[in-house]
């Protein structure tokens, strides 16, 4: 059952978060979810430099951050789920890595700068996209890289099944409830995504201080469109 809705707090996100973290690092995890570990990991961690300190905007449980801190002498992830935070520092910590239980927006605030960014499928939660893009630039060192991955916003309603929704609109930003899915398993969890249309997401970046410079639509086993789209910017 799909719920549209004009928008979402990110702190109602957040408890949806809590809720499913335990299962979503397991499914991670275990190799269950095939697309983050064979399309999303893959995509962004062939992307990354070897920096000095790297920073993963919206962790989740920690999973991806554990693995990209090969490229850093020092990684920081930030979610503001704090469940999914306990999870990473239990499970995906190490030497050099810290986690921290706050959105991006509040955590701009401790004025520190990084040389890298990375985000996974977490722009798609934000409910202001320009605060989270500002808040992400914020922390960033002018020329420093910002890869993250959001759902293909032309495909990701036809998989999720409503594009022909009578309250969606491609061109407006709207809330999307739904059970929690991947390929291989759908839960009985609620969580919420934003749809919001691709004019929204490079404006919002412009506006923010990044310049594009590459895009990758991916698609994923099993899948005939784009399911999701890696975006490289640079912090100019």
């Amino acid at each position: 059952m799909i719920t549209l809705r004009k928008t979402k707090s990110l702190k109602s996100i957040a408890r949806e978060w809590d809720t499913i973290a335990e299962l979503r690092d397991r499914q991670v995890c275990s190799g269950k979810d095939h697309s983050a570990n064979f399309v999303l990991a893959p995509a962004i961690l062939g992307e990354l430099p070897k920096v000095r300190a790297l920073v993963d905007i919206g962790c989740g449980t920690g999973w991806l951050t554990e693995r990209a801190a090969k490229c850093a002498e020092t990684v920081v992830g930030i979610d503001p789920s704090g469940e999914s935070i306990a999870i990473g520092r239990e499970r995906h910590g190490g030497s050099g890595i810290t986690y921290y239980a706050e959105s991006i927006e509040n955590y701009s605030g401790k004025n520190r700068k990084f040389d890298l960014a990375i985000s996974n499928m977490s722009a798609s939660s934000a409910p202001d996209l320009c605060a989270f893009f500002s808040a992400s630039r914020d922390i960033l060192k002018k020329n420093a890289l910002f890869i993250f991955t959001i759902p293909h916003p032309c495909f990701w309603p036809l998989y999720w099944g409503y594009a022909s929704h009578p309250r969606f609109n491609y061109k407006k930003s709207c809330a999307v409830e739904g059970e929690f899915k991947i390929q291989n398993e759908v839960s009985k969890i609620l969580t919420t995504h934003f749809h919001h249309p691709l004019e929204q997401y490079f404006t919002a970046l412009a506006s923010s201080r990044f310049r594009v410079e590459a895009i990758s639509e991916l698609t994923g086993r099993g899948f005939r469109l784009p399911r999701f789209m890696l975006v490289k910017s640079r912090a100019v």
